[in-house]
């Protein structure tokens, strides 16, 4: 069915530690994942997965399926075995299965890593070649920034202009979905906004991704095939059968209210009791789960209501494949799911693109995989960005108006608006 390259991968510690901030100043167009200074740059496409509208709703099975065949045919010298290291592969999802972005797994010729003890670097390429025979110029420049790195400043594209936001419009939209759950159709449906933003001259991805870990380390930013973000919510990290999700919903913008207020809201309570029952359902149903006390992460533009629930699987699976059986949670699509998805198809009135969907990470042991949020898909000069809200009955349209402009805070300032 795919086509399976045959390739290696050679992974070799690094004497000194990188600075992944530093060394991602380098290549044009480069991949990343990075939180609290941790995780990997990377660069190149020794091998690629691209998948456009999927009717079937098989993204993740068929996504899953050519990898776990990539790793099967692929030389993986790895002696250090850490999270991340070994043969990588790096993806972002659609977030409808009828979505005109489609979804992508790519497997980068050089990957640089640093997990808090250990660096590493990560060269992949055709198992019967020299592999710097086959680097692209943006994995040699990864390679030579790893030995040298550059204290060069980040390009910047200028001033950036967003188009006018229909206020009005939102809070018929909101309206709408209220009617629905009055008429007892649906109980919560989460309604995202997008917004259109163009700046000067071309923007560059590595400015962005670099503010946005410079601002919110405690989130995990990623750059993925032109989707760049800093995302907070954790879908499915897995290493083996051991399977943990941090489920976030329930959500009021800072300076507006402190933790009690949060704790205190019924509303954001229901809002995040759903949103947990549908990620326990999914996971009893292959494994074992455990569920945390819910606490409130606080972020420097929002307070979310957040609990950890941890599952040991019963079967195997990837992380990919776990990631789609919980995709989409009730934090993004809403309760009861289908009828939620209708509600969002009918009334939304925007096609979400990646957005609200898996973007992560895999190599041969197992893999993370986040929500992704605070996020825009970057094209020349243009970028949309999107951010959404849980509408319950209770829900007040410029209360969740409100916090849809706060969670649209971070990728906008970093791009500069």
């Amino acid at each position: 069915m795919f086509s399976i390259p045959h390739l290696r991968a050679q992974t070799t510690a690094l004497r000194t530690p990188p600075v992944l901030t530093e060394i991602l100043r380098t290549p044009t167009h480069a991949l990343a994942w990075l939180k609290e200074g941790r995780g990997f740059v990377a660069a190149g496409e020794a091998a690629r997965y691209d998948q456009g509208r999927d009717g079937a709703g098989t993204r993740f099975a068929l996504a899953s399926q050519w990898w776990t065949e990539v790793v099967e045919a692929c030389e993986i010298r790895d002696p250090l075995e850490r999270p991340g290291s070994g043969l990588v592969s790096v993806g972002s999802f659609a977030f409808a299965s009828d979505s005109r972005a489609g979804s992508t797994l790519i497997v980068p010729q050089v990957v640089v890593g640093f997990d808090g003890e250990v660096g590493w670097l990560t060269l992949i390429g055709p198992a019967d070649r020299d592999v710097f025979d086959t680097l692209a110029p943006d994995a040699l420049a990864l390679v030579d920034a790893t030995l040298r790195p550059s204290s060069e400043d980040y390009p910047s594209h200028g001033k950036v202009r967003a188009d006018d936001v229909d206020v009005e419009g939102y809070r018929r939209k909101v309206a709408r979905i209220q009617e629905r759950i009055a008429a007892g159709t649906v109980s919560k449906v989460v309604l995202a906004r997008e917004l259109n933003v163009e700046a000067e001259r071309e923007i560059d991805e590595r400015y962005v991704i670099a503010r946005l870990a410079q601002s919110y380390p405690q989130c995990w930013t990623f750059a993925v095939d032109g989707l760049v973000g800093a995302t907070p919510e954790l879908l499915a990290a897995s290493s083996g059968r051991e399977v943990e999700v941090k489920v976030l919903a329930g959500t009021l913008p800072r300076g507006d209210a402190d933790v009690r207020t949060l704790l205190a809201s019924a509303k954001d309570a229901d809002e995040h009791r759903l949103a947990v029952e549908s990620v326990v359902e999914t996971l009893e149903k292959i494994g074992r789960v455990q569920v945390a006390p819910t606490e409130v992460l606080t972020l420097p533009n929002v307070l979310h209501l957040a609990t950890q629930v941890r599952a040991e699987l019963e079967i195997e699976a990837t992380s990919l494949q776990v990631a789609g059986a919980l995709h989409p949670t009730a934090a993004l699509g809403g309760t009861p799911t289908l009828h939620a998805l209708d509600a969002i198809a009918e009334i939304e009135g925007i096609d979400r693109d990646r957005y609200g969907a898996p973007v992560g990470w895999m190599d041969s042991r197992g893999g993370q995989w986040c929500i992704a949020l605070r996020c825009a898909r970057i094209d020349g000069m243009r970028a949309v960005a999107w951010a959404g809200g849980g509408i319950m009955a209770d829900s007040d349209p410029d209360a969740e108006y409100a916090e849809t402009e706060a969670k649209l805070a971070p990728v906008l300032g970093a791009l500069g608006g």
